[in-house]
């Protein structure tokens, strides 16, 4: 059985689990990173056209803290967040192609004649790329929700033994945040030695270019930025697990 090493925060590890082992594969939490809420004062949904959701995480710490019209025009990055979303009752929901902040970009500025001169609240992480920022056409304020910040699993011992034994099969980053985070536990020298043997796999072009800055290949970066995507591809590698 192989072994998936998966850095993502520790409540969000179920879903991605079930996956995993549906596919025969071993997933092992290793939560490099935790999330801590923002509270949100002074909101009016009125002040906006356009609500963009970046994560289902981000539209869970909103919702508690906010009653959101179900009307209310929004945009998910990402189909997960998207069907938390009409799950939850919205009713004018849209999707762009590509899950990540330039995808975003470039569907807005595709669809220019319909968001020119709007004003958009865009709802994530304290942390994150600014592309989106200091538009011309149109108007982003960044409404943080929650920040990101390092944490220390519980079992680094074990999984060190394991990555120093060649046992980990894959690691999977989902953000340059969780590579950051495996870094801090492991420090720099460590890093580059224990992901010279497994897989290491990317969702999303930035938290490629994160590891790459660092002097560390990138195996599997999948088409759709999802764990479901990293799971067809390590599938395709391990065709005769």
């Amino acid at each position: 059985m192989k072994n998936v090493l998966i850095t993502r925060e520790k409540e969000q590890f179920e879903e991605v689990k079930k996956l995993f082992e549906k596919e025969g594969f071993n997933p092992i939490s290793f939560p490099t990173i935790k999330f801590e809420k923002i509270p949100l004062e002074g909101f009016n949904e009125r002040e906006f056209d356009f609500l963009i959701f970046t994560s289902k995480n981000a539209v869970k710490i909103f919702l508690q803290q906010v009653a959101l019209s179900k009307s209310k025009p929004i945009i998910a990055v990402g189909s997960k967040t998207a069907k938390f979303l009409v799950e939850n009752g919205f009713e004018n929901v849209e999707i762009p192609d590509t899950f990540s902040s330039e995808g975003l970009k470039d569907y807005l500025y595709e669809n220019i004649e319909r968001f020119k001169n709007k004003k958009f609240a865009l709802v994530r992480a304290l942390e994150g790329s600014e592309v989106l920022l200091n538009q011309s056409e149109f108007e982003v304020k960044l409404i943080p929700v929650y920040k990101t910040v390092f944490n220390k699993p519980e079992n680094i011992e074990e999984v060190e033994k394991m990555l120093k034994d060649k046992k980990i099969d894959a690691v999977v980053f989902s953000s340059p945040s969780t590579f950051k985070g495996f870094i801090n536990v492991f420090g720099l020298d460590k890093t580059r030695e224990f992901l010279e043997y497994p897989l290491v796999c990317a969702i999303g072009s930035v938290t490629e270019q994160e590891i790459k800055s660092h002097g560390i290949k990138v195996n599997i970066v999948p088409e759709k930025f999802t764990f479901e995507g990293i799971l067809e591809e390590l599938k395709k590698r391990w065709n005769n697990y």
